[in-house]
This record gives structure tokens, sequence and C-alpha cells, in this order.
């Protein structure tokens, strides 16, 4: 038994089983705050299922399933589950493709009116272009509009669709997006198709429900409500945790379902906690109790840890002052943790840190994809699931570490599941000896091209698609032959297609930058993204909270202080109740906050320094000698 199923029951826990064993089984909502043990929660939600449905779900040749966000978050609960084959463990992209893949018929009606609608859209775009619309830009078009036109003539003869990384129609090759608005579209119009899903898997669990897309929520509704009596579905998550742009958030109960509340901590010190829950007031009525303990002998103590708020004037140094904040931190604490370099020790909270990403190599990068760049790009930068990054990081990263460490059954395993030359009717009648020659020769090339010194982006996938090694987005593929420029517009400013200027500049930027920033996305530096920390834990957080600094206009720490006057916007969005600066603002500093284990040091530059103190004084957020000017400690 693992050790989360060993654990000691939380009343959340008793509320869930009695929901799953009730007759017929209650959907449920939990909403778990941080550091909770929702995924103990959720483990044990499994357990529960097979253990009271297990047989006849065998018989029935029935599954429960359970959809998290990363691969990675799969692989952990299928590892408490001992891959129990009752049990299916997916993230949405691999769930979805499970329950649609037979649907061949249905697939290829999907594609042809996708097509017909992306050539409708094509000539309405040509029918609106304006004088000052330049001729590269009327060629994409007609490009674009001939190559879909040539798709629509070869779908009737595609036999087989198949789930890949970027959709090639032609090929039969759907991409990750596709998969998500193919199936929503069969669960939201087709009653039989939610029917063969419900029978199929009887009980659904949805991890972090509140980073789920609104059109997934929508989808698994209507099948409950179709299905009701006969599917359970349950949903675990956090609105407060909601820091991706496309998540649902709070999600609403429909009738008869169950709202269960699971308000422990047992992640951060008692100090930390009442910071954490002094930021969450504002949100929602939870409030998070317990706080982490730790055995002293043979009682069990709590740990009261510390929690420091320290105001600084923009003026200084940014990285001069966070140093000397770390070693007066070391000197108070008696921990000489907090003066160390040593990446592992504190763990350093930004929202963006061109520094960091100069520092660690992969500053082009970092300017390609996140100046000027659209709010989705920046995001995805941050947590490396912006599109154009996806190939590098799930294939030509993975397999240049296969190729550099000599693990050539690691390098077959990647080709095996990604390169179209594997393919099974590639195979057919192919030479499969030279094929696997010329493999070889490929990825060694390609290996070579992603070193310093080597390639662009662009080359190295003009590399990979020369011998398809992988099939690529045909974003990708378009933009590698007719690189974007921005176009003018009658203010003078320039414009273009989302994100797609700052594809361009990606596109020639090193490959070799891939790899450091790869490093930096898995934790292998002492600073992280504020958005990219959730699920994580540390024993000493620094929070470095600057407006000057970023231009990511989404989030505001002056405004949410209230130092900043919200715009007329900000003001329209919460009066209509709508998502704001201030309450993105208030998630993205209760995640970091709870991510503290034993220390918690939180760092504002601000121009206005008297009145941050005032404002943050007044929400008492920590206690008096808590707060901390830099001028009086430190005479700047």
């Amino acid at each position: 038994m693992s050790r989360r199923l060993s654990s000691s029951d939380t009343t959340a826990d008793d509320d869930i089983r009695a929901c799953i064993q009730a007759n017929p089984p209650r959907p449920f909502i939990v909403k778990a705050g941080a550091g909770s043990g929702k995924t103990t929660s959720l483990i044990k939600a499994l357990d529960s299922v097979l253990k009271s449905h297990g047989n006849t779900m065998r018989r029935r040749k029935q599954q429960v399933a359970c959809i998290t966000y990363t691969e990675v978050a799969a692989q952990e609960i299928r590892d408490d589950v001992a891959d129990n084959a009752a049990a299916l463990v997916s993230t949405i992209h691999s769930f979805y493709w499970t329950i649609v893949k037979s649907f061949q018929t249905d697939i290829k009606r999907w594609v042809s009116a996708r097509l017909d609608e992306k050539v409708v859209d094509l000539n309405r775009a040509a029918e609106n272009f304006g004088p000052r619309v330049q001729q590269r830009t009327r060629d994409k078009n007609r490009n674009d509009l001939q190559r879909y036109e040539a798709q629509r003539l070869t779908i009737a003869k595609v036999q087989t669709f198949n789930y890949g990384m970027g959709s090639d129609y032609s090929k039969g090759i759907l991409g990750h997006d596709d998969i998500i608005k193919l199936t929503n579209y069969l669960l939201s119009s087709k009653p039989l198709f939610r029917q063969v899903v419900a029978t199929r898997f009887p009980f659904v669990f949805i991890d972090e429900s509140q980073d789920a897309m609104p059109d997934v929520l929508a989808a698994f509704k209507a099948i409950e409500v179709q299905m009701r009596g006969a599917f359970c579905v349950g949903f675990f998550g956090d609105p407060m945790q909601k820091i991706y742009l496309t998540g649902i958030g709070n999600v609403a109960p429909e009738v008869g379902w169950r709202e269960i509340d699971k308000p422990e901590n047992y992640r951060c010190a008692t100090t930390i906690l009442s910071v954490a829950n002094k930021v969450r007031a504002g949100g929602d009525a939870l409030v998070q109790v317990g706080g982490r303990k730790e055995v002293v002998g043979n009682e069990e103590r709590p740990v009261a840890g510390s929690a420091r708020f320290f105001i600084v004037p923009s003026t200084v140094h940014r990285d001069a002052a966070l140093k000397k904040i770390r070693n007066w931190t070391a000197e108070q604490n008696h921990d000489e943790n907090w003066a160390s370099e040593d990446s592992n020790t504190v763990k350093v909270l930004v929202i963006v840190h061109r520094m960091a990403a100069n520092r660690l190599g992969f500053g082009g990068l970092y300017a390609a994809l996140n100046d000027s760049a659209p709010e989705w790009m920046k995001q995805g930068f941050q947590d490396g699931s912006a599109w154009p990054l996806r190939p590098f990081l799930s294939f030509v990263l993975p397999l240049c570490d296969a190729v550099t460490s000599g693990d050539e059954f690691g390098a077959m395993v990647l080709l095996r599941a990604y390169s179209p030359k594997f393919a099974r009717q590639a195979l057919v009648g192919t030479d499969v000896a030279g094929m696997l020659r010329e493999v070889r020769q490929a990825v060694v090339q390609l290996s070579e091209l992603m070193e310093p010194g080597g390639e662009s982006i662009r080359g190295v996938l003009k590399h990979i698609h020369q011998h398809k090694l992988l099939t690529l987005d045909e974003r990708l593929l378009r933009m590698m032959e007719e690189p974007v420029d921005a176009e003018p517009v009658a203010d003078g400013t320039e414009v273009a297609s989302d994100g797609a200027v700052q594809v361009n500049t990606f596109l020639a930027c090193a490959a070799s930058e891939l790899l450091p920033y790869r490093g930096y996305l898995l934790d292998k530096s002492a600073f992280a993204t504020q958005h990219g920390v959730k699920g994580a834990e540390f024993d000493r957080v620094m929070v470095v909270m600057d407006d000057a600094n970023s231009d990511y206009n989404l989030y505001s720490y002056e405004k949410y202080f209230d130092l900043v006057e919200l715009s007329p916007k900000d003001i329209e969005n919460a009066q209509q109740g709508i998502d704001n600066v201030v309450d993105r603002t208030r998630r993205l500093l209760y995640v970091c906050c709870t991510r503290a284990k034993r220390d918690l040091v939180l760092v504002l530059f601000t121009n206005n320094v008297e009145g941050a103190r005032k404002k943050i004084t007044g929400a008492d957020l920590v206690p008096d000698e808590s707060m901390l000017n830099y001028a009086d400690l430190f005479g700047e």
C-alpha cells in the first residue's frame, strides 16, 4: 500500500468516499487549498472506486478515468494505484484521443468541415485586404488557400486519422489543438457519443480542475446531465490557484452535486500559513488550518517558521538588493543557506527575469517569445506550453539526451512514437535496415546542430522536416518557409497575426539556447517563474514583486496593494465580476506564498515606499516587526 493510501483520512476523504459509494454515485467538487494533500484525496478516491465498483467494472470492461494536467503528474498517480488496469490515468489530450480514435467517420467529417472553415476565413480575409497590406501577406494568404484547397481534395483518401504533435490533415495527423476541439465538438453535439463515453468510463475524476478549459468542463457536464445516475464526475482543484488564462477557475455545481472543502494545510509553517490566509481572504471564504508539523523527541509540534516583507525603492539595483536581503535573513534566521549561491537552497520567484535568462544562456529566446508578445505566448514561454516550443521539449531535446548518453533504446522509443518514418504504412515495402542507417545519421547530425555554434532553430526544424524525424505543426512549416513581417497600419504602428512576428524571431535564435531554457523550466536554477512553481514546494522562498521590471500587464502588485490607481478597464471588469488584474495578482501571490515550507521573504520594489508601508501595515499581512524598510536596514 502506498504512503498516500495509508495516511489518515480527512473529513473531505470521508465525504468523497460517501459520494462514490452512494447509490447511484453522486458527482462532487473538491476545493482543496494549497498543501492540503489534494493528490492524496484523489488517489484515495480512485482506490475507493476500484474497491467498491472494480469487480463490476472489470466484468463490463469499464474503467475509472483520472485526467491530470501533465504526464509527470499522471505517472505519479499511476505509481500510487500500482498501474491498476481498471484505472486510466492520463492527460486531457491522451484521454480525449482514447475516447475519440475509434470514431473515424466522425473525425473525417469534422476535419472536412474544419478545412471548409479555413477556406472561408482566408477568402474573407482576402476580400478585406486594404491597399496597405503587403504583397508578402497576400502571397501567404493565397498559398494557405491553395494548400487547404488541396487538402480538401485528399481528405477522402485518408483511411485512418492518428494523433501527432502537429496537424497534417492530408496525412491523417491531428495535433494537440485539434484533438481538444474535435472531441469537445462530439461531446457537445452527439448524444450517442456521450453515452458511449459514460458507458466505458462510469467514473471520471479531473485534477487541477481550476485550469480546465470552459469547453472541456461543459463537455463533461453534458455527459453527466444526459447520463445522470450512470456517470459520476469528480473535480479536484482550487479556484485560488487558477493562474492560466484559459482555465475555468471556479467549477459551478449542477443540481444534486456535492461541494466538499479540504481546508487542511500540511506544507507551510504557521507564520507563512497566516500570510496565505490573509491573501486568500480577499478571494474566497476558505480558511486553511493546521500548518507544518515536525516530530521533536516523541512529540509532534507545529513549525513556526518566518515570514518577512521588505519594501525596496525602485531606484535600488535589483540583484544587489536581493543579495543584501538574503544575507540579512541568513543572519537573523541563523541559517547560512539564505546566503548560499547554491540553486537548491533558496528559490527566487519572479514574474519575468531577463537577467536570469541572459546569465543562463537563453536571452535570445526570452526576448523572442516575451518582448511585445501576446499574453498567451508570454505565459506559454514561462511554463513551456507555447506551441512553438513543443517539438523541442517533447522530442528534440530528449532525443539529443539519448544520443549524448548512448541510450539507443531510448532514442528508438522516441522515434517510434514521433517519426512518420516509423508509421506502419511507411514501413511497407521499405528497406528497413537502410532506413535505420539514414535515421541514425540524421539523429547524430541533429545532436550536432543543437550544440553551441550549431544551427538556428529554423535550421534545426528544416533538418527535422527534411529527414522526416518528426511531423511538424503546419504553423511552423509555414513560417519556416515564409517569415512574417509586421504590417504597417494607419496610425504608424505595426501589427501581425497573433504572435507570428515573435515566432519568426524565435526561429532565428540559436538552437543551443533551448537546453539552458529547459534547465530553467526543470527547476535547475535558483530562479523560477511565479507561474511555473504551482504544485512545487521549497524550504526557503523569496517572492520578488517588481512591476517596473515586468511588461506582464495582466498582473500588478502595486495595483493589488492599492499603490497605483486601477485603469477604467480594471474598474469595469471588477464591477462586472470579470477576472481582473487585482484578482489575478491575488491568486498569483497566494500560489507563491504557499510554495514555502519554512521561511518566506516577500520583496516589493516600488517608488512609493511610504505609501506601501501604510497600505501593507493596514492590511496586516505580516506582524509590524516583520515589515521592513530596505533603506532603514541598509541606508539606501
